[in-house]
């Protein structure tokens, strides 16, 4: 029998399915890149990323700042900030004008992991992108901008309904 996921039938040649086969493609590589260089126990990058870089006013920002910024649902920031807590790559304190709000801060240990995954992103980035000409990048870049607004346009209407 034939692995229907395999041959090129009219679903298998489809963009939408081409972009869930990059999409299964690239979280593998992520997967084997972040277990060969010691961060697969970690998670979290774009949290480390955003603190890394100092948020995004200079400020220390607070979980429901992270939420909005990076577009991810309240418990997955709250989930992510424990787990980062717990293995010593952030710190909360609280907020000078408020005692309530916890600020998030990253240790030096978060920026050693946070650039680690920056080196590990661009290790993927370059295989994932090798032998395209820079005009090939700008289109395929232009197009994921697309698809993007695309998606957001429809979630916003959905959320809206």
């Amino acid at each position: 029998m034939t692995d229907w996921l395999e041959n090129e039938g009219p679903v298998q040649m489809t963009p939408a399915w081409r972009f869930r086969m990059l999409h299964a493609a690239h979280r593998a590589a992520m997967d084997a890149m972040l277990e060969r260089h010691g961060l697969r126990e970690y998670g979290h990058p774009f949290v480390l990323f955003l603190l890394a870089r100092g948020g995004w006013d200079g400020g220390l920002p607070t979980q429901k700042e992270l939420s909005e910024r990076l577009r991810i649902a309240p418990a997955s920031v709250t989930s992510a900030v424990k787990a980062l807590e717990r293995q010593g790559c952030i710190e909360r304190e609280a907020g000078a004008d408020d005692m309530r709000k916890k600020r998030i801060r990253i240790t030096e240990k978060g920026r050693e992991v946070a650039r680690r995954y920056v080196e590990v992103f661009a290790e993927v980035d370059e295989a994932m992108y090798a032998g395209f000409t820079q005009s090939e990048l700008e289109e395929v870049s232009g197009c994921f901008e697309r698809i993007t607004e695309n998606l957001r346009k429809l979630a916003g209407k959905e959320a809206g309904a």
